[in-house]
């Protein structure tokens, strides 16, 4: 590849855009999802601390350009009911609280622009107008009505939302975004967004925190052990935004859902608390994957939490979890491309017996070897030969994105290669993320009829 120069353990640039011909078009519009999270938890905390009368901007990047749009608002974690008072969409040139005045529209719900959410419900708006090119940054204005509970949210981690002190009321048609004035780093209620036009479909983005997009801020100018650091404003380098860009370059019109979760696993592990919202991969497929607008593929990359929970699980119980994943879409007619675990994973739980050596300040590349001498290390190659060699053959199974090899450092083959290492030994960085995307195969997404 283009970014790997040589033998050597430094990538300095972001992956080439595939060149992949995408075929013809639709004919006709069809409703795709452009941009969505998954809903993670309502848990009381500093961020989510519930309130009243209050309104809430929050920020985000369409994977495709649009002219007609549809919200998708969840109150699955909610214990109550929550009404949106108002809300409305807009362009947000700045990625600050202002909004284009001339690029901002009124959102109804059946007509109404106020909606009820029952607890544990997910609703979705009347269709509106807002014409956006790709690549631009949309905002969601959302006043909450009354007193509420901590909100259903997601960490949005890199992206900075806004909201106004408790009791403010609907300041929703501020678009000189004065009255936001406390930064927040949540996507509350606000869980998607449709686009209608001739479209080919969504791939979903399905796995834990490294598909999630964690320390996508962060640079790739530092090589590891050295830790990177956070580039102000870098917002749109998660792997959602990466593949979004790549899928673009090469003529398609499909959809990038992200369906990351921090800590997520691909099966059950001994700290699930579905209640508090850490469910794993096939508790959430059906909501956060199958159940999503016109998917027609789902890369999964799950695994690696697994290794890394408290019971260090070993190859043929991720395999059995993945395998359930896979039967799951096939029977949903989505097609699965299936992802290798890419470095570093490895059993920290001194009381399990895959424990080995770990990285250290000391000994940073601890654990390594052939085979390596902990045991989660050699549970992630032999969970990525399982992919290799059994998965691919699986129904609905289309294709391997081998993220192992593109993101493993070639001189210590357990870690990732220096500069793509965010710093904490888990993340990519934002080019990190970029390079994991370009392994992933696009002539594979669409079935031959529409590729």
């Amino acid at each position: 590849m283009a970014w790997i120069g040589g033998c050597t353990s430094q990538s300095n640039t972001a992956p080439a855009s595939s060149t992949i011909a995408a075929g013809p078009q639709p004919a006709s519009a069809v409703w795709a999802a452009a941009w969505g999270n998954s809903p993670e938890n309502a848990l009381q905390s500093v961020e989510n601390p519930g309130g009243s009368e209050q309104s809430f901007r929050m920020l985000f990047y369409p994977t495709l350009a649009g002219t007609e749009e549809r919200l998708h608002f969840s109150n699955f974690f909610g214990t109550s009911p929550v009404t949106i008072g108002a809300a409305r969409l807009a362009i947000s040139p700045e990625g600050t609280a202002v909004v284009d005045s001339g690029h901002d529209v009124a959102v109804t719900f059946g007509g109404s622009s106020s909606v009820t959410i029952p607890a544990g419900a997910i609703i979705m708006s009347d269709p509106v107008r807002l014409t956006y090119s790709f690549g631009q940054r949309l905002a969601v204005s959302m006043y909450v009505k009354g007193t509420f509970a901590p909100l259903t949210q997601h960490d949005s981690q890199v992206t900075t939302n806004y909201e106004t002190p408790v009791n403010a009321g609907d300041t929703t048609t501020d678009t000189a975004g004065t009255s936001f004035s406390k930064p927040v780093t949540e996507w509350y209620l606000l869980s998607g967004m449709d686009v209608l036009g001739a479209y080919q479909g969504t791939v979903v983005l399905f796995g834990s925190s490294s598909i999630d997009g964690h320390n996508s801020n962060y640079g790739d100018t530092n090589s590891y052990p050295t830790a990177n650091t956070v580039v102000s404003g870098q917002d749109n380098d998660r792997p959602s935004d990466w593949l979004a860009r790549q899928l673009q370059a090469a003529g398609y019109q499909l959809g990038v859902l992200n369906a990351g979760v921090l800590n997520d696993a691909a099966g059950p592990t001994i700290v699930d608390t579905p209640a508090l919202g850490t469910q794993d991969g096939i508790d959430r497929m059906n909501r956060d994957v199958l159940q999503q607008t016109n998917v027609k593929a789902v890369v999964i990359y799950l695994g690696s939490i697994d290794v890394r929970a408290p019971e260090c699980k070993l190859a043929p119980d991720i395999e059995k979890s993945l395998t359930q994943l896979i039967a799951m879409a096939a029977e949903a007619n989505v097609r699965v491309v299936m992802a290798t675990l890419p470095p570093s994973v490895y059993c920290p739980n001194p009381a399990s017996p895959s424990f080995g050596p770990i990285p250290t300040a000391a000994d940073p590349y601890g654990g390594e070897g052939d085979p390596p001498t902990n045991g989660g290390m050699v549970t992630r190659n032999l969970v990525n030969a399982w992919i290799r060699s059994t998965a691919v053959n699986l129904p609905g199974v289309v294709g391997v994105a081998d993220f192992d090899k593109v993101l493993a450092d070639p001189a210590h083959p357990d870690f990732m290669i220096p500069n793509l290492n965010s710093g904490d030994n888990f993340h990519p960085n934002g080019v990190g993320y970029g390079v994991q995307s370009s392994a992933i195969p696009l002539n594979l997404l669409l079935a031959p009829a529409s590729n």
